[in-house]
């Protein structure tokens, strides 16, 4: 998308933003649909924070609360299943956990 240099109106701006929302990839769906796609459990303590590169694997880091790390590294198996029966395919090669103090 070229800069324009003189006043654009914002429903034009907008309505390409949404044109090229067909260009997003489908794992990000995983983001807003988190707690139906893992449970209340799960969404109580972790969240999606980001997916990384890793070589040829994408690789999606999540966010929970100090002290449940150990548990969601132990239950990555079944949350990534999870991820994948919602996407309908394999996206993710691992999950990586990351701890911080507080959720948002």
């Amino acid at each position: 998308m070229r800069i324009a240099q003189f006043p654009v109106a914002v429903a034009c701006i907008a309505k390409r933003l949404l044109e090229n929302d067909g260009n997003k990839p489908d794992y990000l769906e995983i983001f807003s649909n988190w707690e139906m796609i893992v449970g209340k459990s799960f969404a109580a303590i972790c969240v999606p924070y980001k997916v990384i590169n890793i070589g040829k694997d994408k690789v999606l880091i999540l966010k929970t609360i100090k002290g449940r790390g150990l548990e969601i590294q132990h239950e990555t198996c079944k949350i990534l299943k999870l991820v994948h029966n919602f996407l309908k395919k394999d996206t993710f090669a691992q999950i990586r956990v990351i701890q911080i103090e507080k959720l948002n």
